[in-house]
């Protein structure tokens, strides 16, 4: 692993990359681009090596000579495992594969792959092994279709209508095998302790009951429902205990996460990647040492987040290299370490992120150090608002107040000095953002901060404020220095010293999510007439349409 150096303390205001774990692939069979390497191996023995990014191997296809030596590094910032796609396909001398357990961020992990064949894997966190997290090495000479996730073929069931769990199917991922897509999977109150894996389309999985229906990962299990399928909807249920997410959405179009309660899991609470034109609305995360809500990786995602409320997170919403008709509106953010967070990163693709709207929001009190947190979380402890290397950015009519360091800034993130041995790193600054018409009070460094570029804290770099409540700014003055409409003054320049200081300090540690002593939920609205409305499928009518234009700032808690 990977040890990165000490570095000036502005840098520490920007440890902010937060990544997802979810896969590119959208279908089972997805075309794939061959890298061939043989005679190209390094070393003594000849080694090839993939990347196991978050959410996807890079390369995805690799042709090797026999006898060459593959090297799988985790370089992302979660836990992963390689399994062989085929468990009954002879891959020669040694078993092949290893599990997350000994494969954490940094890990590494070699396979002598002798015999000429195709050999297709996958993440089982991530995927399966038809779709999602794939990958294959292609040893020799042999043929190769150039394509990856053919491993078993991808059945629909038979079933349409609405299917009822328990009534006609013990569990909910046995009335999922058996759907055709446009179904509706009804599930009656109880606690299910099953782990959900969705390969058809257009299905919906509804509870009749959003405390009601249960699904329990008892702390075994990885996710509550993972949705790898075009068009699902998910509604009315809640989803805890899980090692990884409770709701989780990776390489689709089209997806809806309604009236959802996702509590105490491991990574995310509700959770998209690599998919666009989703929803998720009138939902609840709490408990998780990431994020309560993440979207990342799209552009353009055109999706919402609306009337839903994060707490007691390491972080209230993160999204690594998302934007581009991203909306963030009319929802809570309070209690978690930090706020929100959008960020970027070259742990994932599209970097960086960029033109996320992000208005109405409640964001308050996010100074917790009772909550579970990544590392990253612990470090961004006591903000608000956090523009984390983001570009583009539309920050308007929020109301932002009682944060130990800052309630809305647009920062850099500098990779190349938080890991100045990875020679793919890259600076990001934070420009072009725009933060207006918002009402920020009680943060202890300042209300609005804005500094561009690690390299030059006098560079203002198009960042604008306009319109704002507050009472301390870095720079001074900030509305005069960087107005909206016009040009920057000359005369800019950040005075970070008592921000850097605060968020330098040393940070309480994160706790185990799994004993963090969580608030009872508040009062949650519960689908109306969940037991008889018609099936909506994601993939029409998603994302809802917002009018940002009527929202007002929300009133204070």
């Amino acid at each position: 692993m990977r040890k990165v150096r000490s570095y000036v303390v502005l840098a520490v205001l920007v440890v902010l990359v937060v990544a997802g774990c979810s896969s590119s692939s959208k279908e089972a069979g997805v075309k794939v681009d061959l890298v061939d390497m043989r005679g190209k191996a390094t070393g003594e023995p000849p080694t090839v090596e993939i990347a196991v990014k978050d959410n996807v191997f890079v390369p995805r296809a690799v042709r090797v000579d026999p006898g060459t030596t593959v090297t799988f590094t985790n370089e992302g910032r979660s836990a992963h495992n390689v399994r062989a796609s085929d468990a009954s396909q002879d891959f020669g001398e040694y078993k092949f594969g290893v599990e997350e357990g000994d494969f954490a961020p940094g890990g590494t992990y070699s396979y002598v792959f002798e015999k000429p064949g195709v050999y297709e894997f996958y993440c089982s966190l991530h995927g399966t092994n038809k779709v999602g997290m794939i990958g294959a090495v292609v040893v020799g000479d042999v043929e190769f279709s150039g394509r990856i996730g053919t491993a078993g073929g991808t059945a629909t069931g038979a079933k349409s209508g609405t299917l009822r769990v328990p009534a006609d199917y013990p569990t909910v991922q046995a009335a999922v095998d058996a759907a055709q897509p446009g179904s509706l999977i009804l599930v009656a109150p109880g606690v299910y302790k099953e782990a959900v894996t969705v390969t058809t389309e257009r299905l919906v999985i509804r509870g009749e009951s959003r405390a009601g229906t249960v699904l329990d990962g008892e702390f075994a299990l990885d996710n509550g429902i993972k949705i790898l399928a075009n068009g699902v909807a998910v509604e009315n249920m809640t989803a805890r205990n899980f090692t990884k997410n409770g709701f989780f959405w990776t390489g689709v179009k089209g997806y809806r996460g309604s009236y959802l309660t996702a509590i105490r899991n491991g990574d995310y609470g509700i959770y998209a990647f690599d998919a666009t034109d989703g929803q998720f609305d009138h939902d609840y995360g709490a408990g998780s040492p990431d994020a309560g809500f993440y979207i990342g990786q799209c552009y353009p995602c055109n999706a919402v987040i609306t009337d839903s409320i994060s707490e007691w997170n390491g972080l209230g919403y993160s999204g690594t290299n998302a934007g581009g008709n991203l909306l963030i509106v009319n929802s809570v953010f309070r209690n978690n370490r930090a706020g929100i967070v959008p960020n970027s990163g070259t742990g994932e693709a599209n970097p960086p992120e960029k033109e996320t709207t992000i208005v109405g929001n409640l964001v308050y009190d996010n100074n917790n150090a009772g909550s579970a947190a990544i590392s990253i979380a612990q470090t961004a402890i006591g903000n608000g608002i956090l523009l984390a290397g983001g570009v583009d950015n539309v920050v308007e009519r929020n109301r932002v107040y009682k944060h130990d360091i800052v309630g809305i800034g647009a920062i850099p993130l500098p990779e190349k000095v938080l890991d100045p041995d990875n020679p793919k790193a890259v600076d990001f600054s934070a420009t072009g953002n725009s933060v207006r018409d918002n009402v920020v009070s009680e943060s202890t460094a300042a209300d609005l901060i804005s500094v561009t570029s690690i390299a030059d804290a006098k560079d203002a770099g198009g960042n604008c404020f306009s319109g704002n409540t507050f009472s301390t700014s870095i720079p001074q003055g900030i509305e005069q220095l960087l107005p909206c409409g016009s040009p920057a003054s000359p005369e800019f320049t950040a005075d970070i010293g008592k921000f850097a200081e605060l968020l330098g300090s040393d940070k309480p540690k994160g706790n185990d999510y799994k004993t963090v002593a969580l608030p009872e939920p508040p009062a949650l609205e519960e689908m109306p007439d969940a037991k008889s409305a018609p099936a909506r499928p994601a993939d029409t009518g998603v994302p809802v349409r917002i009018d940002i234009a009527v929202i007002k700032v929300p009133d204070r808690r």
